[in-house]
């Protein structure tokens, strides 16, 4: 779309943000809307942000909370909140008869002199009637080689250090805040955010767990600009590609912005968002939620760059089995402290490619897809080597038991699951504490605070999907 003078007829959002709440509890949606209702900070970008949570919540448009950003945009001393102040500003404008082509103008400047250098190209071709913008995908290269004469497979021993001062970047959500968890708190500026301001669940915890045990820098990557095409949305690579889908309920967020066929997502969520920023802050560890396609590539071409990607969200690693890339690439895996550094990973179990696995797998849908990764990945693996696989399926939480049982059945000592609930890291624990023979893997469970105990308790039983399997 043109931006092309200050005031135009008002246009609709070209995003659903009423569909965001399909599926939720109505209560739900109701207990959010009377809390940010209530809430109150001294902090004036967060409580414009509070308004369009509202704003978006209950459907009552709410066009003067633009003059808060505008006020942002000119006088706050922080560049990246006049960044973020001006690109909401821009993205948010034609909605409200504004055309948003000065503001846009000023954001793409301002990026500039944050070194967003992508972005602000981008900004600034979106001012031009003529501009196309430009598309493309990622082709991620793998290989496993498995020697012919190889009995045994090993699991876990891939390991990322991460020493003193590293630069880590993360998505927004569940690390700097939350809205949907009413967690609001942080100020969205150029400085790390300090361990104290880190969320203690999801994403946010496994950052807390590496800050704990070494000192790093950690920056939430916030503003991330998309593009439309067709019926998705896409993330930016460095170049001023779009390259990286975006899923449709991140543009539903309130706090996401968008006009025509583009817009600016404020509250990052996955590694899809965060390619150019990631590359242009020179993070050196990547944290994000990767379960898409989508975010998986944008792994792959970060690892290409040779940054390092942590996902705890891993359902899609099957997809990134063998990837060929400097970078290291790690889901769900032990987080522990050794010397001054943390390290990731490095908790290596053997298996003989003949002896049964017991793989968990699910056909549900959302909530419960993501108990298909151990399938997904074991899949995956059996295409380049033959292994001895059974699956099992569930089609609810706590069902642990499903797999275990089958398990006894075919006396088989090693299972591959998800563990996400506190039943689940019973059961689990119970039938590891029966046997020293028994042995786990674990898939998306670096998300909740059962796999760290786990890795912790039975170091030479517990290992991880790891992405470059070994074969002796």
């Amino acid at each position: 779309m043109r931006f092309a003078s200050d005031k135009i007829a008002p246009q609709p959002a070209p995003v659903c943000y009423s569909c965001f709440w399909q599926g939720y509890d109505p209560k739900f949606r109701h207990d959010l809307i009377d809390f940010y209702r209530q809430y109150q900070t001294s902090d004036p970008l967060v409580m414009a942000d509070v308004r369009y949570v509202l704003w978006r919540a209950s459907d009552n448009p709410s066009c003067d909370v633009r003059a808060a950003y505008r006020d942002l945009a000119t006088h706050d001393p922080d560049l990246y909140r006049r960044l973020a102040a001006s690109a909401i500003l821009a993205f948010s404008g034609p909605e409200c008869g504004q055309s948003g082509t000065r503001d846009m103008r000023r954001a793409s400047s301002l990026a500039v002199k944050a070194g967003l250098k992508a972005e602000s190209a981008v900004l600034d071709h979106m001012t031009d009637h003529g501009y196309q913008p430009q598309f493309g995908d990622v082709n991620i290269a793998t290989s496993i080689l498995v020697p012919l004469s190889a009995k045994t497979l090993v699991l876990g021993e891939t390991a990322l250090q991460i020493p003193p001062g590293t630069r880590i970047g993360t998505q927004v959500d569940r690390v700097g805040r939350d809205w949907l968890s009413y967690q609001m708190r942080w100020d969205l500026t150029e400085k790390p955010l300090p361990i104290s301001a880190m969320l203690d669940y999801h994403e946010g915890a496994l950052v807390r767990r590496i800050a704990g045990f070494t000192p790093v820098e950690v920056y939430p990557l916030f503003g991330s600009v998309v593009a439309r095409h067709g019926d998705k949305w896409y993330g930016l690579d460095d170049t001023g590609v779009f390259r990286f889908e975006i899923l449709g309920d991140k543009m539903q967020y309130p706090t996401t912005h968008a006009a025509g066929r583009y817009g600016w997502i404020e509250d990052t969520h996955g590694i899809s968002a965060l390619v150019p920023q990631a590359i242009e802050r020179h993070a050196q560890v990547v944290v994000g939620c990767g379960d898409s396609v989508g975010k998986a590539k944008a792994e792959f071409y970060l690892a290409q760059k040779g940054i390092n990607v942590l996902f705890p969200g891993d359902r899609y690693e099957d997809l990134l089995l063998g990837y060929q890339a400097p970078g290291v690439l790690l889901g769900t895996a032990p987080v522990r402290k050794i010397g001054n550094n943390a390290v990731i990973g490095g908790q290596p179990v053997k298996f003989a490619l003949s002896e049964p696995i017991v793989v968990e797998d699910t056909k549900a849908l959302f909530p419960v897809q993501y108990y298909d990764a151990p399938a997904r990945y074991f899949r995956r693996l059996h295409q380049f080597v033959p292994l001895n696989l059974d699956y099992v399926e569930v089609d609810a939480p706590n069902q642990i038991g499903r797999v275990l049982a089958q398990a006894g059945q075919r006396r088989a000592t090693v299972v591959a699951v998800r563990v996400a609930t506190e039943p689940e890291y019973k059961d689990l624990k119970d039938w590891l504490q029966a046997s020293a023979q028994h042995r786990a893997i674990l898939f998306h469970s670096g998300l909740y605070p059962y796999a760290q105990p786990l890795f912790s308790e039975f170091p030479q039983r517990v290992t991880f999907g790891d992405l470059h399997p070994r074969f002796e």
